[in-house]
């Protein structure tokens, strides 16, 4: 091969690097090159299950135990009227039938296990078990409805399950640090608990004897 050929072929080689030069140092000139701070700056906050319960768990403890209503004034006013009961004391709607009442009852634990405390308390009638859970049926999703927090506000499903979780987790903790080591020596002991309560609308009959269940948000045990 002669010279001649070999500087035509390496003619258009060269063009074709120096376009490619030039268009990496145009690359390099629009491009903005960031410290890890701007970075992190940048970067949406990561969505956190736990921190999300506590903050919410916090705000519901605040809210729904700031002026609650006697229990025994929120049922009987259930069982004459419940669209009346619940705008009388400002029941928050979760869903579709079913409110939510900010309650305080003050009465004798009636019996006693390690996952429920039954009540007796005055101005409800005695054949109505009233049910202060300490364990499983504490229920952390009621708490996130409350609080306001809803699916749209998690990254997903698992995300809006686990807020619930978390917040059954903080419930638990506080209901069993009230309660002690042996909740089943509470029994004929006199307690306070201001917290939650659900009321579900149907059309059955016998609603006015269904147990009433109060998600505990403040227990205290003896004679205040």
């Amino acid at each position: 091969m002669s010279a001649h050929t070999q500087r035509r072929k390496l003619i258009p080689r060269l063009i074709g690097a120096g376009a490619l030069l030039v268009l990496v140092i145009a690359m390099l000139l629009n491009t903005k090159f960031l410290t890890p701070e701007e970075v992190d700056a940048l970067t949406p906050d990561q969505f956190d299950p736990e921190e999300t319960a506590q903050e919410l768990y916090a705000s519901v403890q605040s809210e729904m135990t700031e002026d609650p209503a006697p229990l025994g004034d929120v049922t009987s006013a259930l069982d004459e009227d419940p669209e009346a009961a619940a705008e009388e004391f400002e029941a928050q709607t979760v869903s579709e039938g079913t409110v939510v009442f900010a309650v305080i009852a003050e009465g004798t634990v009636a019996e006693a296990t390690a996952d429920n405390l039954i009540l007796s308390v005055d101005g409800v009638s005695e054949g109505r078990q009233i049910v202060v859970p300490l364990s499983t049926a504490l229920d952390g999703n009621l708490i996130r409805d409350v609080s306001g927090f809803r699916f749209g506000d998690a990254p997903g499903q698992t995300g809006y399950q686990r807020v619930g979780t978390e917040i059954s987790t903080l419930l638990r903790g506080d209901a069993q640090e009230a309660a002690g080591e042996d909740p089943e020596s509470l029994a004929g002991e006199d307690i306070t608990v201001s917290g939650v309560m659900r009321y579900v609308a149907t059309d059955a009959e016998g609603d006015d004897e269904r147990p009433i269940i109060i998600q505990p948000l403040n227990l205290e045990v003896g004679s205040s």
